[in-house]
């Protein structure tokens, strides 16, 4: 699939790997939405120098069901007719606290990572997909599967989805959930000519990734990477996922980008896995 002249939305494309990929997508000819929870203002002094015409923002947050549906309008009404081909969903959280024998002190984070990772997903994929497919004659729940692609949606999940780490507790959880959602939806949305992927990353020099945790994971990146070791670019993650996008027979797939890092906790290291952690997640 050609990118040039086709509309896509960014989720959190006024940050790291969205960004990049809204960069990457214009550079192909594309035009780019970004959803960020950014004032209006804000929002466009970080987007607009992606490019002058084909890089807009919209101010959304994507856990809450009305402000997407707000967006996608929007979105629909700012792009050239019949343009959106599909959405790149980068926005996510990971909070995280000190390490505790608590389960129950979780159950809390849990809920609020599942609310925007997981429930966040869901409801961005359906908006999105509702709003590419409001641009065709609507031919009910029954209606032939077409022939033409219409477009292709990329999830972010994360290489701690499965298996999932204690230290990834409530956020490698909310992820593999973010794989169940991509699988469900490419399996739904395939009679309507949109392709559904997910890209699962390791460890990515993104905002997320603050300066002190890069000792940290560089670490365990030497220890369980199976080549290269060390963290994934932005520009890396970027090109994958347009990999995705471009190449029509790509669906219902996930591609790890993570040097073969699997993140369980290691045991066989001289420091107690739990003791060494950054932080409970």
């Amino acid at each position: 699939m050609k990118l040039e002249g086709k509309a896509f939305i960014v989720t959190g494309g006024a940050g790291g790997i969205g960004g990049e990929v809204a960069k990457q997508i214009i550079a192909k000819g594309g035009i780019v939405v970004s959803f960020d929870r950014y004032p209006k203002e804000k929002g466009e002094e970080i987007t607009k120098p992606y490019h002058p015409e084909r890089s807009l923002y919209v101010q959304v947050d994507i856990a809450d069901l009305a402000s997407v549906e707000r967006g996608a309008q929007e979105t629909l009404s700012i792009i050239p007719k019949g343009s959106l081909f599909g959405a790149v969903h980068c926005a996510a959280i990971a909070p995280g606290t000190t390490w505790t024998n608590k389960l129950v002190d979780a159950v809390k984070r849990y809920e609020d990572v599942l609310r925007v990772n997981a429930y966040g997903t869901f409801v961005v994929n359906a908006v999105i997909a509702d709003a590419m497919n409001s641009q065709y004659p609507d031919e009910g729940p029954f209606g032939p599967r077409v022939k033409e692609e219409r477009g292709v949606i990329i999830n972010t999940a994360s290489a701690v989805a499965w298996p999932v780490p204690a230290r990834c507790l409530t956020y490698g959880a909310s992820k593999t959930a973010v794989l169940g959602i991509s699988q469900g939806m490419a399996d739904f949305l395939g009679p309507y000519g949109i392709r559904v992927n997910s890209i699962s990353p390791a460890v990515v020099a993104s905002g997320l990734m603050t300066p002190n945790r890069i000792p940290y994971f560089q670490k365990e990146l030497a220890a369980g990477c199976i080549f290269p070791h060390r963290v994934t670019t932005l520009e890396e993650i970027g090109q994958a996922i347009l990999f995705m996008m471009e190449n029509s027979m790509v669906n219902d797939f996930e591609l790890r980008v993570d040097g073969g890092w699997r993140g369980s906790s290691n045991w066989g290291a001289p420091e107690d896995p739990r003791q060494n952690a950054l932080s409970l997640e």
